[in-house]
C-alpha cells in the first residue's frame, strides 16, 4: 500500500514538472515573439518610399518620401529636399539621382516634391509658374515631415537641378531660418533676385556649374537657348559665388582641388573652389566644370550633347552634395 502511494506522488510529481517545463517553454517563447513584435513595431525595417499630398491654396500638392532603413522613431534624422527642374517631376530626379541609396546608408530622409505645370516659381517671375505659392508649399511641407517623421529641424537642406536648383536659391534668401545649406546644379541667382538677396541667417553653398552650360549660362544672362523665348534672367557664377562669399563671411582665398579626371570621354573635367570659415561654420563651395553641360554629374546623358552639352562623369553629384550637407555644421 505504501509502494503505491509513493508511485503515485512520483508520478504526480513528473506530471507537475513536466506542466512547469512546458509552461516555461510557452512563456519564454511568448516573451521572445513579444520583444520581436516590439522592435518590429517601433523600429522601420525596410526603407519606405511613398507618395503623399498636402493642400495649398486649395490645390493638392504632391511629393514622395523616402524614409531609410531601420529608423526608430525617436530617431532625429537630417532631411533633404531635392527638387526636380523644368519639365521633370519628384519621380523623375528620384530615379536620376542616388539619394534614396545614399539615404538608406547613411540614414536621413529625402523628400522629392512636385512642381505644378512640372515647373517652379523661383524669383525669375516666369509666366506660368509665378501665380502658384511654392514657397509656401515648401514651409507646409516642412512642417508636415516635421510632424510626421520627427526629422533634425536644425540639418534640413536643399538640392535640385536647373529651374530646382534656382528654386533653391530662393527658399535659402526666404527660408534661411529653416534651411542650412543649398546645393544648386546648373543655376545661378536670378537678376530680380539680387538687389535684395540678404538671407537672415547665413546659408552655406555649394554650386555645381558647367561652363558650356547652353541653358543656364555660366557667365549669366538669358535662361533658355540663344534662339528662342527668354525664360528670366540670372548672374554669373562667380556673381553668385561672391554673393555669398560675401554674405557668409568666408576666406576670401579658396582651397583649390582639382577632381580627378576619372572619364576621359566626357569632354569635361571640374575642380571645386571652397572658402570656408564663415559666419556660424558656413562655407561656400564652387564645383566648376570646364566644357560642362546642362546637365547632373554621374547622370545620364538625357538629351542629345548638341543641346543640352556634356555630362560630368568625373564624380557623382549626390554623393558630393551629401557628402557637403552631412559635414555643414549646425547653426
Amino acid at each position: 500500500m505504501n509502494l503505491n502511494l509513493k508511485l503515485q506522488n512520483i508520478k504526480f510529481l513528473q506530471k507537475l514538472y513536466l506542466f512547469f517545463m512546458i509552461f516555461s517553454v510557452k512563456y519564454l517563447i511568448l516573451l521572445i515573439l513579444s520583444t520581436f513584435l516590439f522592435l518590429f513595431l517601433n523600429v522601420k525595417t525596410f526603407s519606405q518610399t511613398k507618395t503623399e499630398s498636402i493642400s495649398v491654396d486649395n490645390l493638392k500638392r504632391t511629393y514622395i518620401i523616402h524614409i531609410p532603413k531601420s529608423v526608430d522613431p525617436a530617431d532625429k534624422l537630417p532631411l533633404v529636399i531635392i527638387l526636380h527642374g523644368h519639365g521633370g517631376s519628384g519621380k523623375q530626379i528620384m530615379k536620376s539621382t542616388n539619394f534614396n541609396k545614399l539615404s538608406d546608408k547613411d540614414r536621413f530622409i529625402a523628400v522629392y516634391p512636385d512642381g505644378i505645370n512640372k515647373g517652379w516659381n523661383d524669383g525669375r517671375e516666369v509666366e506660368g509658374n509665378d501665380k502658384y505659392d511654392d514657397l509656401k508649399f515648401m514651409s507646409l511641407l516642412i512642417d508636415r515631415i516635421r510632424d510626421n517623421y520627427n526629422p533634425d529641424t536644425n540639418r534640413i537642406f536643399a538640392t535640385g537641378m536647373s529651374n530646382g536648383a534656382i528654386f533653391s536659391f530662393y527658399l535659402a534668401l526666404k527660408l534661411s531660418n529653416r534651411i542650412l545649406a543649398i546645393a544648386p546644379v546648373a543655376a545661378n541667382i536670378p537678376e530680380l533676385l539680387v538687389k535684395d538677396y540678404y538671407p537672415e541667417n547665413p546659408v552655406s553653398l555649394m554650386l555645381i556649374n558647367g561652363t558650356a552650360d547652353p541653358l543656364i549660362k555660366y557667365e549669366g544672362g538669358k535662361v533658355g537657348f540663344k534662339i528662342g523665348k527668354s525664360h528670366g534672367w540670372t548672374i554669373s557664377t562667380d556673381s553668385t559665388i561672391n554673393i555669398f562669399k560675401t554674405l557668409d563671411k568666408c576666406n576670401n582665398e579658396p582651397v583649390i582641388t582639382e577632381i580627378p579626371d576619372i572619364n576621359v570621354d566626357d569632354d569635361c573635367f571640374a575642380t571645386k573652389y571652397e572658402f570656408v570659415n564663415g559666419l556660424k561654420d558656413t562655407k561656400v563651395i564652387l564645383i566648376k566644370i570646364e566644357n560642362g553641360g546642362h546637365s547632373w554629374p554621374g547622370g545620364a546623358q538625357y538629351l542629345p550633347r548638341f543641346l543640352v552639352g556634356n555630362v560630368c562623369g568625373d564624380f557623382d553629384a549626390a554623393t558630393v552634395i551629401w557628402e557637403f550637407f552631412k559635414t555643414t555644421k549646425s547653426r
